[in-house]
């Protein structure tokens, strides 16, 4: 469902993909995107913008981005990140700005209900994860396989 950029104004309604945020968790609504979604998108290579929607548990998996850089608004709840260089976990809440640097490595942790709005520079799906990733570290969760 692909809208395109065509010199005037785009609109994507809220209606077309509040209902996917409770099963998706993330819902791309600008982004290079190369899965299927049941929702509105605009395509554009230079950037992604998702909106996320957590339930307390909703924990990611230990990963960094090659290229991309993250920046999340936190807009309701609190949404933390422990950094695997420094062993510390950082918390947000609404209203605070995160900013995730290419190439450092984080685990997204949720207490509690949370939504925010997140911007990816450039877009890009690329994620390394700990079967992947070449570093030592003493927070791996899965022995390193080398690239697939």
């Amino acid at each position: 469902m692909e809208r395109r950029l065509t010199g005037g104004v785009v609109r994507i309604r809220h209606a077309e993909y509040v209902n996917a945020i409770p099963e998706l968790k993330h819902v791309f609504l600008v982004g290079d995107l190369q899965r299927p979604t049941p929702h509105p998108f605009i395509r554009d290579d230079r950037v992604e913008l998702v909106v996320v929607g957590y339930d307390a548990g909703d924990d990611g998996t230990y990963h960094w981005h090659r290229d991309v850089t993250e920046y999340e608004i936190v807009v309701e709840g609190e949404i933390g990140y422990f950094e695997v260089a420094t062993g510390e976990t950082h918390w947000f809440s609404a209203g605070d700005l995160v900013a995730i640097p290419a190439g450092a490595c984080v685990k997204r942790l949720v207490r509690r209900p949370a939504r925010g709005l997140t911007l990816k520079v450039p877009s890009s799906a690329g994620k390394v994860h700990c079967g992947e990733c070449p570093r030592e570290c003493t927070w791996r969760v899965e022995p390193f396989a080398g690239p697939r």
